[in-house]
């Protein structure tokens, strides 16, 4: 203290000399506090990088699972329960399927749930997009839609008749598609106006 005293009471000299260290002191205080918000910055894009690539390594998991739904489906060699053009519909099978499961009671039952989701997800809400979203969230991640107990209710059909999950997640699709585009007030007819190929 007694030595800081001195110097600042000291001639001119001395003084330039606090300056020059006040200044390197300011300096410092700069030159460190830039290189933190660069740290930080260069962090926060390496953080949204990351985020993006786990984000398509997701979309690609979620692809894969579906076909292999779909490959699982044709070797069962069961007939399908949902026509394959579009809009996709359910044929005489996928009826009795959804009377066997009194799908649309289950469907009511896991609503609330079921339409956040898909209020939550589907970001443009067009007829196709809602089909493609309602198809494979059925088949691939189920669990966004139902609880467990219906879950098991699908999976314990799914076994006893000796077919893949993703046999049955498509009558509950269609289902889900038809309700939710009627509370949307659009005709499922609208699903070919915006399918991309025809476009």
């Amino acid at each position: 203290m007694d030595l800081l005293r001195t110097i600042l009471t000291s001639d001119f000299g001395s003084f330039s000399f606090v300056a020059s260290i006040l200044a390197l002191a300011f300096w410092l205080t700069h030159w460190v506090t830039k290189r933190i918000t660069e740290i930080k910055s260069e962090h926060s894009t390496l953080s949204k990088t990351v985020s993006k690539m786990e984000s398509h390594v997701d979309d690609i998991r979620k692809d894969l699972s579906y076909m292999k739904g779909s490959i699982d489906i044709i070797r069962s060699g069961a007939n399908p329960a949902t026509q394959s053009h579009s809009p996709i519909s359910l044929t005489t099978i996928g009826e009795k399927i959804r009377d066997d499961l009194n799908a649309n009671d289950l469907i009511a039952k896991n609503w609330d749930k079921i339409f956040a989701t898909l209020e939550k997800n589907i970001c443009d809400k067009n007829a196709y997009d809602i089909q493609e979203y309602c198809m494979e969230t059925a088949a691939v991640e189920p669990e966004k839609l139902f609880d467990d107990k219906t879950l098991t209710i699908i999976k314990s059909y799914a076994y006893k008749q000796g077919n893949p999950f993703q046999y049955y997640s498509g009558v509950f699709a269609v289902l889900i598609r038809d309700k939710y585009l009627g509370i949307k007030g659009i005709d499922v007819s609208e699903v070919d106006a915006n399918d991309p190929k025809n476009k």
